[in-house]
């Protein structure tokens, strides 16, 4: 009988453990490494070839804005599909990364997203071609990489460059938030709920 408890709690122990498994930032570098591989066979050409015909939606929005003249944002989400039954026809989906390349005037923006299959998202990263963070004299390029476990930063990195220069320098790299980049990281992750909110609308009309 004591044994019989000890197997179950074994197993029940394991089964917390796969539930609960922790991001680390290697292995969410892998899966982006796997979504960037997917996301490069656009080739324009052959609608069945890679993803030119795959498991994502493209969402595109064109608008005027006053002062900047014409806005174009483009929008990837790459799905995955859950296992269920052979009999199954259409499985259902689970948003695994997206892509967001917008500009504002002649500024171009890019963001991009990956996700748990629960729907918490991994990771962020955002380039910024224009902002000023505290003890910049002027305007400055930015890259932001955020990196996440159950929902819960774990990972921070922040690089920057001029306009005159060619490669990007690290200035930061933690485990917590700077304060000046706050109102960027609060912005990318309201960014990352709203486009797994868009998926699941999309997938509500779909299906």
């Amino acid at each position: 009988m004591a044994r019989n408890r000890f197997v179950v709690f074994l197993l029940f122990a394991l089964s917390l453990q796969t539930i609960g498994a922790q991001n680390t930032v290697e292995s969410i570098r892998q899966r982006y490494a796997d979504a960037k591989a997917y996301d490069s066979t656009h080739t324009g050409e052959n609608i069945s070839d890679g993803a030119d015909f795959g498991l994502y939606y493209h969402l595109e929005a064109r608008q005027w804005l006053p002062g900047t003249g014409g806005h174009i944002e483009h929008t990837y989400l790459y799905y995955g599909e859950q296992e269920c039954d052979d009999d199954v026809i259409y499985a259902p989906h689970y948003l695994k990364f997206a892509t967001k390349r917008f500009n504002f005037a002649a500024r171009e923006y890019y963001q991009e997203f990956l996700y748990d299959e629960d729907g918490k998202v991994a990771f962020i990263y955002g380039y910024d071609p224009m902002t000023r963070l505290e003890g910049d004299a002027d305007d400055q390029q930015y890259e932001f990489r955020f990196y996440f476990s159950n929902g819960h930063l774990i990972q921070a990195i922040v690089k920057r460059k001029s306009y005159d220069e060619k490669d990007f320098r690290q200035i930061y790299a933690g485990t917590t938030l700077k304060s000046d980049c706050q109102s960027h990281y609060d912005e990318l992750l309201g960014a990352a709920h709203a486009l797994h909110k868009l998926f699941t609308d999309i997938e509500k009309e779909a299906y």
